[in-house]
C-alpha cells in the first residue's frame, strides 16, 4: 500500500488575523485570576540583554497604554542590575517580573546582590551622562521601592496605575 504524505501545514490551525485586542477583554482575562497575572523571565547579566528585556515587556503589554512607560522603566532597572550589582559579573543573571491587574502594572527586577542599593530620591545634574535612570523611573512610575540586601539580592520595583482615578496620587515609597 503506498504511503500518502500530507504537508504538515494542513494540520496547523490558521492564526486569527492580527489586530488590536479590546482592553475590556484583557481586563476580563486578568480578573479571572485572583491578584492578576504575573510573568517572570531570567536573563543573562549582560548589557546586550536590555533590548530583549524591552521586547519581553512590550510583548506582554502590547494592548496597554502604559507600554512605552513600562519599557523605559524595565530597561533602566535591568541596566542598573547589570551595572551596579553582582548580576553583571561572570555568570550573573537577573530576573524580570511583570505583574498585571486591571488597575496596575508592577515591574520588578531581581538582582544577585553585592552592589549598591537604589537611591530613588537622589538629585542629578541636568547634563549628567549617567545617574539619571532612577530619577526617570521615579518620575514615570506612580510608586517605586526596593527590598532585600547584598546577601540575598534586591527586588527593585515600580508600579504604574493604568486607570486614572481621583483617589490615586503619585506616591513614592
Amino acid at each position: 500500500m503506498p504511503e500518502i504524505t500530507v504537508p504538515a501545514i494542513v494540520f496547523v490551525p490558521k492564526q486569527r488575523e492580527l489586530g488590536t485586542v479590546q482592553a475590556e477583554l484583557i481586563d476580563a482575562m486578568v480578573d479571572l485570576h485572583p491578584g492578576g497575572l504575573t510573568w517572570r523571565r531570567t536573563f543573562p547579566g549582560t548589557l546586550d540583554q536590555v533590548p530583549h528585556v524591552r521586547n519581553f515587556t512590550s510583548y506582554l503589554l502590547a494592548d496597554s497604554a502604559c507600554r512605552d512607560d513600562a519599557e523605559q522603566i524595565v530597561a533602566e532597572l535591568a541596566a542598573n542590575a547589570i551595572q551596579h550589582t553582582g548580576s553583571g559579573h561572570l555568570h550573573g543573571t537577573f530576573i524580570v517580573e511583570i505583574a498585571r491587574t486591571t488597575t496596575t502594572i508592577t515591574i520588578a527586577v531581581y538582582d544577585c546582590g553585592w552592589g549598591g542599593v537604589p537611591r530613588f530620591g537622589a538629585h542629578c545634574r541636568v547634563n549628567a551622562e549617567c545617574g539619571r535612570g532612577l530619577a526617570l523611573v521615579s518620575t514615570i512610575a506612580d510608586q517605586v521601592g526596593y527590598e532585600g540586601n547584598d546577601e540575598v539580592g534586591h527586588k527593585v520595583w515600580a508600579k504604574i496605575h493604568t486607570h486614572a482615578s481621583p483617589k490615586v496620587s503619585r506616591q513614592k515609597v
